[in-house]
């Protein structure tokens, strides 16, 4: 799995950075969030906006088998967050969009 995060184009939400994951060769799942909450950073997936009996609703894109899967997932992605904001951090001034981590490079699973 490897995880390529950029800064929203609008900072005043909660929305830190957006991930994009390429889970096997040749696909890629776009629109990962990271969030600022209450409690902390949490990871969420890709979802959208469909208006049911006149209610928007938010439908997931992305569907684990399990919740462990999910919070596994997740947790990874959140721990490849910390990677790339620290990789920014060690190279001030350079480019920072689209900048990828690589679950290998981490020490973790691919």
């Amino acid at each position: 799995m490897e995880a390529k995060f950029y800064e929203p184009m609008y900072k005043d939400g909660k929305i830190v950075a957006f991930a994009d994951i390429d889970v096997a060769e040749g696909i890629t799942i776009r629109g990962f969030r990271v969030i600022k909450g209450v409690n902390g950073l949490f990871a969420a997936v890709p979802s959208k906006p469909v208006t049911v009996d006149g209610q928007t609703q938010y439908m997931k894109q992305v569907v684990f088998d399990t919740n462990d899967h999910r919070e596994e997932f997740l947790a990874k992605l959140l721990r490849d967050y910390a990677a790339w904001m620290d990789n920014r951090a060690a190279k001030p001034g350079a480019p920072h969009d689209l900048l990828s981590v690589d679950a290998r490079d981490l020490g973790g699973d691919s």
